[in-house]
């Protein structure tokens, strides 16, 4: 009987360590073939010596730094000098103060022909130019004063001509204008921002204000006025879909035809 006892527990022993080893030799392979199991086993901290063991963080993924578009356009926008962007300012400005339909705009309007009958439709177009122009970052900000400073040496240049004018009181004059571009670019802006009655009032008040002298020709014309506000929003949405390099490279722009307003 005890010898009988003593084969079975042999045989038990014998049984649990197969099973004991085989079990082993599946962890073993599976941690030897299949890392993915052997990292999933380590969801607990473990401690060795008193410290404490973390299982490996996962390198979390990152967006690039700046995409195609962006590559492309730091590609032909990288290193201009800001002798290009100046020379490209006084470029522009002759395109805001002799290529933008002045006649059209003074038989339109019925402006009289004279100096600051031209400087109000080259303000206008200065303004169109430079807001466009300043969402183009530094380069664009460069271009941008480049063309204003352009501007007033040809405001000097066509005061000189105008006739016998001391240089103090021509000066004056200039410093005028000065100030009230200043003021323009706060009321057109302004306008822009807001509906088109908004914009009808900002150019009512700056352009067609500025032109009128008896108090009967400051009653509005709202045909005039809602020609102009048409003229502004479709020159403004082409200049949005205008390239950047063609005008700060090219340093071109197309005005639309003022009378074209009329069919929008």
């Amino acid at each position: 009987m005890n010898k009988i006892m003593l084969n079975c527990t042999r045989l038990v022993n014998s049984e649990l360590r197969n099973r004991l080893y085989n079990s082993q030799l599946c962890l073993k392979n599976s941690l030897q073939y299949s890392p993915i199991t052997y990292h999933g086993i380590h969801t607990t901290n473990l401690y060795l010596k008193g410290e404490e063991i973390k299982p490996p963080e996962k390198e979390e993924i990152k967006m690039p730094d700046y995409n195609f578009v962006q590559k492309l356009y730091k590609k032909f926008f990288r290193g201009i000098p800001k002798t290009k962007l100046k020379a490209s300012g006084y470029i522009l400005l002759p395109y805001c103060a002799q290529k933008q339909n002045l006649e059209e705009f003074f038989r339109v309007f019925d402006m009289p022909d004279t100096f600051y009958s031209w400087f109000l439709v080259t303000e206008l177009h200065v303004w169109m130019l430079s807001s466009r122009l300043m969402d183009e970052g530094d380069y664009g900000r460069e271009t941008r004063n480049a063309m204003v400073e352009a501007l007033w040496h040809d405001c000097e240049f066509r005061a000189k001509s105008i006739g016998d004018l001391p240089s103090s009181l021509r000066s004056k004059q200039v410093l005028q204008l000065s100030e009230e571009f200043q003021a323009a670019l706060f009321i057109y802006d302004e306008g822009l921002l807001g509906g088109d009655k908004e914009l009808a009032n900002a150019l009512w008040r700056r352009f067609f204000l500025s032109i009128r002298e008896s108090e009967k020709a400051q009653e509005p014309d709202m045909e005039k006025v809602a020609l102009l506000v048409n003229y502004v929003r479709a020159t403004m949405h082409k200049l949005d879909n205008t390239d950047a390099v063609n005008l700060i490279i090219k340093s071109t722009v197309d005005w639309l035809p003022l009378e074209s307003s009329l069919n929008d």
